[in-house]
């Protein structure tokens, strides 16, 4: 087996792969003492990072206790590095096998575990899709503050039958319609749901200008 010696980590729930340019100061980093690395085919890789799946008994006694981390008080029972030589992910593992949490690499340890994968085989580890595409979100950690930051002024205006305010606010997405009140906030809310583009980016700033006025 091949291991890994002194990396940093950012382990997050398995819905939200954070992007190192992302870490904040106040997420709960861990200092990795040696930790196991597997080469994978890219269609693994991207299960693993993307989808919610579990690997099997035999894999998990493998990897089970390998993980060392500075803070011996804390131990990462389930856990490896997975790479197909274009990226890396960490993966920590229930004791039945399923994914409860991934953290991506600084770069430049990213590039140095590339080139430690180079020289390896690639492993073929037996594991079940449970769920394609588990939820993660592809938007930054900014761009979901302002999403659900407006979904909940969106819910809150109709709650209060703010009827002028959410119209001003759906125009700015939409134009002027026909809609009535109730079917302009659905359509608002169910095109905020499946995108988040630049034109909410201004529609966030506009209510928080709206706010600052008081």
């Amino acid at each position: 087996m091949t291991f890994i010696y002194d990396v940093l980590l950012n382990f997050q729930d398995k819905n939200r792969l954070v992007e190192f340019f992302e870490w904040e100061d106040n997420d709960m980093l861990e200092h990795v003492k040696r930790i196991s690395l597997f080469r994978i085919p890219s269609v693994d890789m991207d299960h693993f990072c993307f989808s919610d799946v579990k690997v099997d008994k035999e894999f998990l006694n493998r990897i089970k206790g390998k993980v060392l981390l500075y803070k011996r008080k804390k131990t990462t029972f389930y856990g490896c590095l997975f790479c197909d030589l274009n990226r890396v992910v960490a993966v920590e593992f229930s004791s039945s096998g399923e994914i409860i949490a991934r953290s991506c690499l600084l770069l430049d340890e990213e590039d140095e575990v590339i080139e430690s994968a180079k020289d390896l085989e690639v492993s073929s580890i037996s594991y079940k899709v449970l769920k394609r595409e588990g939820g993660c979100s592809f938007l930054t950690r900014e761009e979901e503050f302002e999403r659900h930051y407006l979904y909940r002024e969106f819910v809150s205006l109709f709650e209060e039958k703010n009827v002028d305010k959410l119209t001003y606010l759906y125009e700015e997405i939409f134009g002027v319609d026909n809609l009535d009140f109730s079917h302009k906030y659905q359509r608002i809310i169910q095109d905020l749901e499946v995108g988040f583009d630049q034109r909410y980016h201004k529609l966030f700033d506009i209510v928080q200008l709206s706010y600052s006025k008081k």
